[in-house]
C-alpha cells in the first residue's frame, strides 16, 4: 500500500483526477481496445470529476475511446428522474466530456 499525504479535497480530487487521465494515457486506448471506466455517484467523487473536465478541456486527456459504466442506481425510478445516479452523472461529466460509450443500469428492470 501507498500512502499519499493530501492536505484537504481539492487536493484528493486534483490528485485522483490526475492519476485516472495518466491511467487512461498510459493505456493508449483505441476502438478496438478502449479503455473501461466504473464511476460511481455521490458528492464524493463530484469534484474528481470536475478536475477530469478540466484536464479533458485542457487537451491533457481524452476520452473518446473510453468506456464507462455507472456503478449506482435506484431501483423503480424514471430513468428521467433528476434525483436517479444516471441523470446525476449525466450532469455531473456526460454532458460536458465526449464519451461515445455509456453503460446505466436499467433502473426499471424487472
Amino acid at each position: 500500500m501507498r500512502l499519499i499525504p493530501l492536505n484537504n479535497e481539492q487536493q484528493v480530487s486534483r490528485w485522483a483526477a490526475r492519476h485516472i487521465a495518466d491511467r487512461i494515457n498510459h493505456f493508449k486506448p483505441t476502438a478496438e481496445r478502449p479503455f473501461v471506466l466504473g464511476l460511481p455517484t455521490g458528492s464524493t467523487p463530484l469534484k474528481t470529476y470536475q478536475e477530469l473536465i478540466k484536464l479533458n478541456q485542457a487537451g491533457e486527456v481524452s476520452f473518446k475511446h473510453v468506456v464507462t459504466f455507472n456503478m449506482d442506481e435506484y431501483v423503480g425510478i424514471d430513468p428521467q428522474a433528476p434525483q436517479g445516479f444516471g441523470a446525476f452523472l449525466k450532469r455531473s461529466l456526460y454532458d460536458r466530456v465526449p464519451l461515445k460509450q455509456v453503460h446505466l443500469f436499467d433502473c426499471q428492470a424487472a
